[in-house]
C-alpha cells in the first residue's frame, strides 16, 4: 500500500521498513484503533464500552479483569500490554478475530500497518506477516471459493505466515488443499484418493497440462514434478526415514506452490490426455 504515495519533488521517499515489533511512531495510532474497536460511544463522560468482546478478549490473554467493568476493562487490557510490543500485536491480532459488538474495521488498521512499514498485515482473521502483494492477490482469490479446499489453503497460510508460524501445519494443510483440488478433476468417483494416488495416475500418462512447454507436447511432467515438491510430506510421524522439520522458508515457498496448483485445477489447466489442447 506504500507505493501508492508517491515523495514530493526533490525530497527522498520514506524510509521502507519491515518493522518486526512496533516502533514507537506506530504505537499511539495503534493503540487508538484498538480502543475504537471496543468503546461504542465515546462522546459521553462514561463511554459505552463493549464488555462482552472485552472480557472475550482477557479469557484468551488470561488477562484478570476482576474488580473493573466499563472503560475500566479496557484500561486494564492496556495496563497489561504496557510497553511490551508483543503483548499490544498479539491483542490486535485476537481483536481481530473475536465476535465484537462495533465492525472491526481492519482495513484502517491494514493502512496503519503497511504506512508504518511493519512487517505485519491486517486481515479480517488476524495478522499475518507482510507479502509480496501478488502473491496476497492469489491467496485472496483462490480462497474466495467457500469449500474445503479453501479451509485447508487458510490454515496453510496461518501456519506459514501467521504471529506463531507452523510450518508442519502449513505442510500439511497445503497438501490437503492440493489433494482435495486434484481428486475432483483426476477422480471425480472416489472422495478418498491421496495426493500419491493422483501422482500415479498422472504419471500413467493419461493427462496433458494445457501449457504447451519446451517441447510443445503439453507434458503433464512439470505438474508431477511441481506435485512431488509437495509430496511426501517431511513431517510425517508414521515416516520409516524421518527428516529434519520443515522451515519457516520451505512453509512459505509450499503454500505459494499450493496456491498456484489450485488455481490451474480451477482454471481447467489439467485435462484428459485425448481432449482438445488449446
Amino acid at each position: 500500500m506504500t507505493t501508492q504515495v508517491t515523495a514530493r519533488e526533490g525530497r527522498p521517499a520514506p524510509l521502507d521498513g519491515a518493522h518486526e515489533g512496533v516502533p514507537d511512531y506506530l504505537r499511539h495510532p495503534l493503540t487508538r484503533w484498538l480502543e475504537n474497536a471496543y468503546i461504542i460511544r465515546p462522546d459521553t463522560l462514561t463511554p459505552d464500552m463493549d464488555e462482552d468482546g472485552l472480557e472475550r478478549l482477557a479469557a484468551l490473554l488470561r488477562i484478570d479483569l476482576r474488580g473493573t467493568d466499563g472503560y475500566g476493562m479496557l484500561s486494564a487490557i492496556l495496563a497489561w500490554i504496557g510497553n511490551d510490543n508483543e503483548r499490544l500485536l498479539d491483542v490486535l491480532h485476537y481483536t481481530l478475530q473475536i465476535p465484537t459488538r462495533m465492525a472491526k474495521r481492519w482495513n484502517e488498521l491494514e493502512i496503519l500497518l503497511a504506512y508504518g512499514g511493519s512487517m505485519w498485515a491486517a486481515t479480517g482473521k488476524g495478522l499475518t506477516r507482510r507479502v509480496h502483494a501478488t502473491a496476497m492477490e492469489a491467496f485472496d482469490t483462490v480462497i474466495a471459493v467457500p469449500n474445503n479446499v479453501s479451509d485447508h489453503l487458510a490454515l496453510a497460510w496461518t501456519g506459514a505466515y501467521g504471529r506463531r508460524p507452523h510450518p508442519a501445519s502449513a505442510w500439511h494443510h497445503s497438501i490437503k488443499a492440493v489433494e482435495a483440488n486434484l481428486r475432483t478433476v483426476i477422480f471425480p468417483r472416489d472422495p478418498t484418493a491421496t495426493l500419491a494416488q493422483i501422482i500415479d495416475e498422472l504419471k500413467a500418462g493419461r493427462w496433458r497440462l494445457q501449457v504447451r512447454g519446451q517441447a510443445r507436447d503439453y507434458a503433464i511432467d512439470p505438474l508431477v514434478q511441481m506435485l512431488e515438491l509437495l509430496w511426501p510430506d517431511p513431517n510425517r510421524h508414521d515416516s520409516a526415514t524421518p527428516e529434519q522439520p520443515a522451515t519457516k522458508q520451505e512453509a512459505a515457498a509450499v503454500v505459494q506452490l499450493a496456491v498456484a496448483l489450485v488455481q490451474w485445477a480451477r482454471d481447467g489447466q489439467i485435462v484428459k490426455a485425448d481432449s482438445d489442447l488449446l
